[in-house]
């Protein structure tokens, strides 16, 4: 996961796996379960999730030169994925006169799109705010809308120049926000991460962060 398509290739898989059950017809029809089918999909999460984990311990991302956390990258990449998935459905949903959409039972766009917000609800519930922001918007792409993300390997080195150069890893990249702000936290905890969350890492590890500028973003 430390180039940029082995990067996507992983999120684009989790992403699928988080709705998969959207796009499943086992899911519909109030039929009971198969509980295989259950544990295999709770298994993949689990995978994608251990993933996710084992990037962030290892590798800093920058958007645009900005370090940002990782969960920023799938919340946002997540919510315009599901967005222009309901999108697409009701414009196929408008083809028919019954308004259904086809994926081997009769299925509504509404009934798709509560499958969709019930898949964010349950797995990544702070994606669902940019995602009805997507959908509002009519959002139909399905592939990653932002800067291409430099990765760089997390090591005391690259940790201390972040640290010089921004609060350490924003919570929310100041080019595109994608989460609400909560007035009571004040108007910077929504976007920058704060340095009692920084891990320890050790002083023998490797790696550098290059030449990299970042700005401080304004309060």
């Amino acid at each position: 996961m430390s180039s940029e398509v082995e990067f996507f290739d992983i999120l684009y898989l989790g992403t699928f796996v988080t709705l998969s059950r959207a796009f499943d017809c086992r899911f519909y029809g109030g039929k009971k379960l198969p509980p295989t089918l259950v544990s295999e999909m709770n298994h993949a999460l689990g995978h994608f999730d251990g993933l996710l984990l084992t990037f962030a311990s290892r590798f800093i991302i920058l958007l645009g030169g900005q370090p940002v956390r990782l969960s920023y990258v799938v919340d946002r990449l997540l919510g315009e994925f599901a967005a222009a998935s309901v999108v697409f459905a009701r414009s196929v949903g408008d083809l028919y006169p019954n308004g259904t959409v086809g994926i081997g039972v009769d299925l509504t766009p509404d009934v798709f799109a509560a499958s969709v917000e019930g898949c964010l609800q349950e797995s990544r519930r702070n994606a669902f705010h940019y995602y009805s922001r997507c959908l509002d918007g009519s959002h139909s792409h399905f592939l990653w809308t932002g800067p291409i993300p430099q990765i760089v390997p997390r090591s005391a080195r690259s940790l201390a120049v972040v640290s010089l150069g921004t609060f350490g890893e924003l919570l929310d990249y100041p080019g595109e926000l994608i989460y609400p702000v909560d007035l009571e936290l004040g108007p910077s905890s929504p976007v920058v991460a704060a340095q009692s969350e920084k891990r320890r890492l050790p002083e023998n590890a490797g790696g550098s962060i290059g030449n990299a500028k970042k700005q401080k973003p304004a309060s």
